[in-house]
């Protein structure tokens, strides 16, 4: 019985043992739970916050993106315009704060302008708090480049433009596009073509006053020998301040289809373009095979309008008289067919040698609604070949577009946006 006795009281303490124990067990459970909600609720945070940093960054990017280009479209209005243009563009996409925006401009080592823009934003977390972590700074920067342009724009001033009273409305616009252009970062050329080619100012910075003036001058008169006006487009792309990493461009603008060309014509035989009638002497005494052919501007009766000597020495400001061939059908087996398509295939071998250089060619092409003749509105066809419109003529080069006025009235809204699609492409 005191046997019994005796073991009671140790059951009895080894049960309450196990309870506190129990009890013990459960608190400390309880203790790593709170833990871990910590963590967890943490960790979820984690993810909801930076979810929210991640659209929050989307957004500062597209503006800081945006806000870039902007600039570097505006930039040859002044870094003023284009700081302006880009703070716009970051307010319109969500950016308000715009004293956390910092635009600066340069000139990287390949002699491009750059713009450069950065935004940031501090941003309030939510569960993150409970890890101690109350704020999250993000930030965005981008640079735009823009090479400068070595731009050669060439003029058709053929007589077909005063009778169809468009000159003026070319020059007009002609000007105006020029104005596009920077004169401290581009380079400008000009030529202009009718029965020959003419450098009216050659490539170079502090262009916008001589070219304007040299346009003033100009008249309307005499042919249309497009190849001329491409070759000594080429050769101003030949200069030796042409810059390397610049991009390069020719803007050729014209009203009607080619009807010269220069070439070796005369008594060289057939080998040199010729036929075999003999030698040619001018009435002077000296020999000539280096002419213009042309063609009326019609077909009209399938005449030409006869060759001329002294190609360099044509006149270009008013029409020039054939020296021979006058209104012939067939002179030394060159037909008028013949003509048209050889002037056609001189423009197409300059302009290949224009793109080889990797330059643009953009080409304007005014047209004239009232003609019922199709030989006085342009060949839009061999305008966009000479472009290299979406590659058609070579894939390899580099590709332009060919543009149609249909009339005087629109000359300058499409020269302005030849100006406005070729700074627009720099910035891409």
């Amino acid at each position: 019985m005191s046997e019994q006795r005796s073991r009671n009281p140790r059951r009895a303490h080894a049960r309450r043992l196990l309870r506190e124990l129990g009890s013990d067990r459960r608190g400390a459970v309880l203790v790593m739970v709170a833990a871990l909600l910590v963590i967890v609720l943490g960790v979820a945070g984690l993810a909801v916050d930076l979810g929210r940093g991640y659209i929050a960054k989307s957004r500062l990017s597209r503006a800081v993106d945006s806000g870039v280009l902007a600039a570097a479209r505006s930039l040859r209005l002044g870094q003023s315009v284009a700081r302006q243009q880009a703070l716009a563009m970051a307010r319109a996409n969500g950016v308000t704060n715009t004293g956390a925006i910092s635009i600066s401009f340069g000139t990287n080592p390949r002699g491009e302008s750059t713009v450069s823009m950065s935004a940031s934003e501090t941003l309030p977390t939510t569960l993150m708090r409970l890890l101690g972590i109350k704020n999250m700074d993000i930030g965005s920067n981008a640079t735009a480049a823009i090479p400068p342009v070595d731009l050669i724009l060439v003029l058709d001033q053929s007589g077909s433009l005063g009778q169809m009273g468009a000159w003026r409305d070319l020059q007009s616009a002609a000007k105006q596009f020029v104005s596009n252009f920077d004169e401290s970062m581009d380079q400008v050329g000009l030529v202009s073509f009718q029965i020959r080619a003419a450098d009216q100012f050659d490539l170079d910075h502090y262009f916008k006053s001589p070219i304007d003036g040299a346009i003033d001058r100009m008249t309307s008169n005499g042919d249309t020998d497009t190849g001329e006006g491409l070759r000594l487009a080429y050769d101003q792309l030949q200069l030796s301040n042409v810059r390397e990493h610049s991009a390069k461009v020719v803007v050729f603008f014209t009203d009607g289809r080619p009807t010269a060309f220069r070439g070796v014509v005369g008594p060289g035989g057939p080998q040199n373009g010729g036929s075999a009638l003999g030698p040619f002497t001018a009435p002077n005494g000296a020999k000539y095979e280096d002419r213009v052919m042309a063609v009326s501007t019609t077909r009209a009766g399938g005449r030409m309008r006869g060759y001329f000597d002294r190609p360099d020495q044509l006149p270009m400001n008013r029409a020039a008289n054939p020296n021979g061939c006058r209104n012939a059908t067939v002179c030394w087996g060159w037909t008028e067919t013949k003509i048209r398509n050889k002037a056609i295939q001189n423009g197409g071998v300059v302009a290949n040698a224009i793109r080889s250089q990797k330059a643009y060619i953009y080409t304007i092409g005014l047209g004239n609604p009232s003609a019922s003749d199709p030989l006085l509105q342009p060949d839009m066809g061999y305008l966009a070949e000479l472009a290299n419109q979406n590659g058609q003529t070579n894939s390899s080069q580099p590709t332009g577009k060919a543009y149609f006025a249909p009339s005087k009235d629109q000359l300058q809204q499409i020269f302005q946006q030849v100006a406005q699609d070729l700074l627009v492409r720099l910035t891409q």
